[in-house]
Order: C-alpha cells, then sequence, then structure tokens
C-alpha cells in the first residue's frame, strides 16, 4: 500500500490540505474558506482533516485514483508563533486563536499522528525535500517575500528549530532603527520596509505624490497599488516603480548581508509572491548590495513560481518526523 503524508497549509484567508507521497506529488486536494470565528475554524479544520483521511481511504464523495493509501502523518503548517514541541498553535495575526492545541486535537479525534510547524519553516523543509533550487545543497537559508517576511534555516540537512520559534524569523531583523512600525510591535523590522505589504503601502504613496506614470494610472483604476504592480511595471522600465523597489531592496539586502555574515550558508532560497513571477526586487538588491560592501559575494537563488506549494511543505513536516523515527532505529 502507497505511504501518503497530509499537509494542511492554515492561512488567514484559506486552509487548504493535500495527500501527498514521498516524492511530492499531490495525489489529492482541497480547500475550503478560513472562518473568521474560533468555534467555526476549529469545525471546519477538522472536517477538512476528516475529508483527506476519508478521501485517503478511497471511501466518501471523493475518490482518489489508488486508493487506498496509509496516511503516515498528518503535517500543520500555520502562520505565526508555534510550540512545535507541544503542537499547540500560540498566536497568528490574522487567525482567532490563542495557545490552540491543534495536534493534539488531531491525534484524539483521528488516532493519526500529527506535527506542527510555522508555515516559512514548513516551506523551508519543503524546499529542501521538494525544489529543484535546493537539490544538493543541505545548508541554507529559506526566504519568502509575500504579504509579510518570513523565513527558515537549513542546517546540515535538518530544520533548525531552537527551543523558541523565533529562529529563522528573518522578517524581524533590524534594518532600520525607528523605522516603519511593524505589526510584531517593534519598528524598522525588516518585514515592514521589504514586504509585499510595504511595497504596495510605498507604490501608493508615491503614485499620490507624482500623481504620473504606470502606478498612478493603476492608483487612479483600483485606489491602491500593490507589490504586484509595483513589480510589473519596474519589469516595463518604470522608473518610479524602480525606485520604490530600490528602497525596498536596499534593506532586503542590508538583511541578507547580516544573514550571510552570521550563518554563511551555502545559499540564500528567495521565494514568495513577491519574487516568484518577477525578479525585479531581486535586482534590486543586487543594484544595491555593493554600497553596502563592495566585495560581498552571496548565493542568492529565486524560486520561480510553483516551485513549492503550501501543501507541499505542511506535508514535508509529516515525512521529515517519519526520517527523525527511522533513523532513531538505526
Amino acid at each position: 500500500m502507497l505511504q501518503v503524508a497530509i499537509g494542511l497549509d492554515i492561512g488567514g484567508t484559506k486552509m487548504a490540505g493535500g495527500i501527498v507521497d514521498f516524492d511530492g506529488n499531490i495525489l489529492y486536494s482541497h480547500t475550503v474558506a478560513t472562518p473568521a470565528e474560533f468555534p467555526d475554524l476549529e469545525h471546519d479544520l477538522m472536517w477538512l482533516v476528516g475529508h483527506m483521511l476519508e478521501a485517503a481511504s478511497g471511501k466518501g464523495d471523493s475518490p482518489v485514483e489508488g486508493a487506498p493509501f496509509e496516511v503516515v502523518g498528518v503535517g500543520v503548517a500555520v502562520p505565526g508563533s508555534v510550540d512545535r514541541n507541544q503542537g499547540v498553535a500560540m498566536r497568528a495575526a490574522n487567525l482567532p486563536w490563542q495557545d490552540f492545541h491543534i495536534c493534539q486535537m488531531i491525534e484524539d479525534k483521528f488516532g493519526v499522528s500529527a506535527k506542527l510547524e510555522n508555515d516559512a519553516d514548513a516551506a523551508a523543509l519543503g524546499a529542501l525535500r521538494y525544489a529543484a533550487e535546493a537539490r544538493g545543497i543541505e545548508n541554507f537559508v529559506f526566504m519568502t517575500i509575500g504579504t509579510g517576511v518570513g523565513g527558515g534555516i537549513i542546517m546540515n540537512g535538518l530544520l533548525h528549530g531552537g527551543p523558541w520559534p523565533l529562529a529563522g524569523e528573518i522578517g524581524h531583523i533590524i534594518v532600520e532603527p525607528d523605522g516603519a512600525q511593524c505589526n510584531c510591535g517593534t519598528k524598522g523590522c525588516l518585514e515592514a520596509l521589504a514586504s509585499g505589504t510595504a511595497i504596495g503601502r510605498e507604490g501608493t504613496q508615491a503614485a499620490k505624490a507624482a500623481q504620473k506614470g504606470k502606478l498612478w494610472e493603476t492608483y487612479q483604476e483600483k485606489g491602491e497599488v500593490t507589490a504586484a504592480d509595483v513589480t510589473q511595471a519596474a519589469d516595463k522600465g518604470d522608473e518610479l516603480a524602480n525606485k520604490v523597489l530600490a528602497e525596498a531592496g536596499r534593506y532586503l539586502a542590508i538583511g541578507i548581508l547580516n544573514i550571510q555574515r552570521l550563518l554563511s550558508p551555502q545559499a540564500i532560497l528567495v521565494g514568495g509572491g513577491v519574487v516568484t513571477q518577477s525578479d525585479a526586487l531581486l535586482r534590486a538588491v543586487d543594484k544595491a548590495m555593493p554600497s553596502l560592501h563592495p566585495d560581498f559575494r552571496a548565493n542568492v537563488l529565486q524560486m520561480k513560481g510553483g516551485s513549492v506549494s503550501g501543501v507541499k511543505g505542511a506535508a514535508a513536516i509529516a515525512w521529515e518526523e517519519i526520517a527523525k523515527k527511522m533513523s532513531h532505529k538505526v
């Protein structure tokens, strides 16, 4: 019987589940909206787990080719702070929970092993197992630049977690003391200055100030400018868009320089919505780096669109747990 893992990628707007084999093939997936209230979230999350287990068994309304499968475990990826040892989702800005014992609830209800990670750490595990860009690399730092800035550290082929859920929180490296306010409560974090949210905010402000060019046209049409609007305009040579990215790129370059000096990884893999479809932001990083350190060298690799989905990263949590158990038996 084919062994599979179930990956659950829980976000502020949607919850995605998938049945994933050892090689990272998604055999079945299903997505539901994330409810705003905690009782509904708990109910719908448990429904999604049950639905995935039923699909893996070959029963129910969603038969999967090749089922039944043997489910080796459930991996859960969530935003925000987690206690990975206890399987507790501690808090997240866009989710209605506080110290949610998510793994215990899954295990008690369904009798299947469940493991939890922060979504960026899960993405790092997914990159380690499945991404072509990471093939053959056992020491790297993964950065994801989307709504926020997240990260994960892979050392000697293993996720570096540390005793507290802070390792790899690249988005909260302070790159500008007394800079823009971050949602974490600190000022000047990388997330507050170089995330998709920050780029969209600065793009909007720049468009309103200039009142001309592509960003202004976008603002007039939509009432806002997003990071995607900025990178698309920059790819077409828009001067104002490139100026916005130059500022974000400088902050990101500072963060990358600090990471390289501290850890000296073989590579820094950069993914997330802001960079997977365009290299405009990374071009800005390259331009900014010589002014910070003329002789600096880092192997910065762009993760292409679709390299690793959230579901694959979540499933990688379960597969990594199986690998640990097997190594302990040897």
